[in-house]
């Protein structure tokens, strides 16, 4: 075996890891295209055009079943994908913002999972079913990943580089953090006061969807 075929098991190996200990916690997973000899790699080994789910309807799929990530990461390094809206949502920034929220957060004495992916975005885990405040949810850099969406999850692969995490879900015990707490550091970060409509205490109804 050469050295980059040593290279690559390893590395799917650490793929696989990373989408068992998701799994394990509950966070459902599926497996994506992989970035491999320059070229994005779908299912099967076909060509793809990018990162996505190797399957159309995948999403459906997203599992937290430990045998069904055994065969799914077992010849092929695919991209860890991590299903948002059931479980786990995810509020993606830029990495300009995400560092500024962390600091809120610090001073808070709030630790919430933080992905810096290398394509400049910061993505955030909150418990999933709160959407953003219309303070945020009009900005277009400011993305919710819900019901029917994915993020790469580390140690993904891109041609920019690899997805790491900057807080690991292990620094909170896998807790996920309420998203009111960060989307009120979000507001801090951005010098917004929040607007409630009457009655409004809350964050508002289920994200369903996903702006990009």
């Amino acid at each position: 075996m050469s050295w980059w075929d040593s290279y690559r098991a390893v590395y799917r190996a650490e793929l696989k890891a990373s989408a068992f200990e998701l799994a394990d916690h509950g966070w459902p997973v599926l497996p994506g295209n992989y970035w491999q000899s320059d070229r994005w790699i779908g299912g099967q080994g076909g060509a793809a055009t990018g990162l996505a789910p190797i399957e159309t309807d995948a999403l459906t799929e997203a599992t937290r079943d430990a045998e069904t990530v055994d065969t799914w990461w077992s010849e092929r390094p695919y991209s860890v994908l991590l299903a948002t809206g059931s479980v786990v949502d995810v509020i993606e920034v830029s990495a300009l913002v995400g560092r500024r929220v962390c600091a809120v957060m610090r001073e808070n004495d709030l630790v919430v999972p933080v992905a810096a992916t290398p394509t400049g975005r910061w993505w955030f885990a909150v418990e999933a079913g709160e959407a953003l405040r219309p303070e945020l949810a009009s900005r277009p850099d400011i993305v919710l990943h819900s019901r029917g969406s994915w993020v790469a999850a580390p140690p993904s692969e891109g041609p920019q580089g690899v997805v790491h995490w900057r807080v690991p879900p292990t620094a909170c015990g896998w807790h996920l953090p309420n998203p009111c707490d960060l989307q009120v550091a979000l507001l801090d970060v951005l010098g917004q006061r929040p607007v409630l409509a009457p009655a409004d205490t809350g964050l508002g109804s289920v994200g369903t969807g996903v702006r990009s």
